[in-house]
Parts: C-alpha cells; structure tokens; sequence
C-alpha cells in the first residue's frame, strides 16, 4: 500500500508537468504574428462588407438601359450616364471617357451610382430593391414601376451657409408645383424662399407655409471644378454637413479578397486546430462574426484590385497595410 501511494505521487507530479508542457506548447500554437488583431479584424469585414453599384448588376441581362452618374469621393460628379445593359462593355468604357473629355476627372468604377433602369416605354425601377429584383431575372415582368422622382428635402433641414443653387417646390395631391421658374441661390438665404412662397400664394390663392415647402436637389461646383449635383436626399443631407459631396476615401470597393481560401480555426477547449475554406463574403463575415480571436489565416493570401489586378500578401501586418491603403487601388486602367 506505501508502494501503491508512492506511485501514485509519481503519478500525479508527471501528469501535471505533462500538462504544463502541453499549455506551453497550446500557448506556442498561434505566435503574436499569426494572432488577427482587432483593428486587421475590422478592417476585413469591412472589405467583405463594402460594395459598389457595379456589384448589383447581372451583366447576364441583356434588356433595359442603366441610368447612372459618376460621382467621386471629392463629390466630383457627372451625370446622364446612360448606357445600354447588352452593350455595357463598350459603352461604360466610352462613358467614362466622355466625362474624362468634359470634366478633366478620371471616374473610376467605384465611382458608378446607378439611379434608374429604364425599359422601352418611359417606366422606370427606381431604387436597390427593384434593382435587386429586375436582376434576379432580368425581366421587368412583376416588378414594381414607378415615374422617377428623387427623395425631397425640408428647408429645416438646409444649410443657408452653403454655396449653390435650388428650385423650391410644393407638393400638390402627390405632383410637384415649383414656386419660380428659374433656381434660386442659397446665398439668398430662407429669406428667398418666404418671398417666393408669398409670391405664388398670392397668385394662386393658396395658403402654404414654408413647412410646405422642399428642395429635390442642389447644384453646386465640386472641389475640382465641375459642376455637381446632389441629387438623392442622402446626398443632399451629406452636402448640407459642411458645404461637401464627399465620403471617406476609404469607404470604397477596390480590392477584394479572392476566393476560396483557406483559415484555421482553433478549438481552445481541445486545441484542435480545423481547417475552414472560405468561398464568399458572406461566408467570411459570418466566420468573423465575435471569433476573430480563435483564427488564422493561411497565407500567401491574393487580393483582387477593381481592375482585376492580384495582390499577394504573406502575413497580417501585409494584409492590414494593403487594406487600409484600399484607396491607392481604385486608380483605373486608361
């Protein structure tokens, strides 16, 4: 029995030496490079997230003409883009070109916003939903039509302290009156607008007040020079921030990761190590979603830039860099 206890100490101090070797070695599975920070974490859902209106598109379809405008993250815009869906690779090409010639600013892809889809009558798809649905079959069969009118905007919501030019309306049983037949300047402040309302009231007999009344777009000239509109209530409420179309020049959707490729997702209970292919953003933001700490990535890992250029990158700090400098690829090929 003194024997049997003798063991079974032994015992005990080698199977706890064999389980501290065991959590140094589990410690040594993902060194410091391998581990995925929070920051390189962020930065590729937002990569697997981020899109564009080009991804939108079924370029399988061959009905209905695409009207679109170039606008930049400056707020440089160009609109009346219109282009033919069966003949989008000659056309975009040439459109870009054209607003090359006229404005002396190079739109790339990413600069594209899809604002209408237009069959052969004078019926529109106005907005991503019906987008989304015309291009799931490539028929306007079913889908809801509607007579294009962008979103209004409030004059509360209007900063007077900008620069440009509107053309104030009212809305009568769901149709637009303008209340001048010319734009009016900002710099006239609400002053302006209170004159032209008291105006057309008088004329008409009316009794609307300056609740009543909206702006549907401004124009304005961009940081570079051309003349620029915001024509979507967002874009205006952008604008009226602080007097600038603008967005984050690394809110875009010019490089992406190239599928599939391959993580290693580790177990801590057991310190299994497993495999998981990724094949889509979804897949990749639905592996990241709160367990970023308990993977890895196999690298070489490749990138693919909006030109379709491949980037290889050969650990996270590599990744991390070329994702935060994602804007340096959306220059475009001429």
């Amino acid at each position: 029995m003194k024997h049997f206890f003798k063991t079974l100490f032994i015992a005990t101090i080698l199977l706890g030496v064999f389980q501290s070797c065991s959590s140094v070695e589990t410690g040594t599975l993902v060194t410091s490079d391998e581990k995925i920070s929070s920051s390189l974490a962020n930065k590729i859902i937002a990569t697997a997230a981020s899109t564009n209106d080009l991804d939108l598109i079924n370029f399988d379809c061959s009905e209905g003409v695409l009207v679109g405008h170039f606008m930049n993250s400056q707020g440089d815009y160009y609109g009346a883009v219109n282009i033919e869906l069966s003949k989008w690779n000659e056309q975009f090409p040439a459109a870009k070109a054209k607003a090359y010639s006229d404005t002396g600013i190079q739109f790339t892809p990413d600069d594209y916003f899809l604002d209408l889809i237009l069959d052969t009558s004078v019926v529109v798809l106005q907005g991503e939903e019906n987008f989304i649905k015309f291009f799931d079959d490539c028929s306007f069969e079913g889908d809801v039509r509607v007579t294009y009118e962008n979103e209004s905007l409030a004059l509360s919501d209007i900063n007077y302290n900008c620069s440009g030019k509107v053309k104030y309306h009212v809305e009568i049983f769901g149709d637009r009156v303008f209340l001048t037949g010319d734009q009016m300047w900002l710099s006239g402040g609400i002053a302006a607008a209170e004159e032209a309302l008291l105006s057309y009231n008088t004329i008409n007999n009316t009794t609307y007040t300056l609740d009543d009344v909206r702006i549907s777009s401004v124009e304005f000239e961009s940081p570079g020079g051309t003349a620029s509109k915001a024509i979507w209530k967002s874009q205006m409420t952008n604008y009226f921030e602080d007097c600038k179309l603008d967005r984050d020049i690394n809110d875009n959707d010019c490089i992406n990761f190239k599928y599939p490729f391959v993580m290693n997702k580790i177990n801590l209970k057991t310190d299994e190590i497993i495999p998981v292919t990724i094949t889509n953003d979804s897949e990749l933001n639905e592996t990241f979603f709160d367990q970023f700490e308990n993977l890895t990535i196999n690298y070489p890992l490749t990138l693919v830039t909006i030109n379709g250029d491949e980037v290889m990158v050969k650990s996270n700090k590599e990744l991390e860099e070329t994702l935060t400098n994602s804007a340096s690829y959306c220059t475009d090929e001429w």
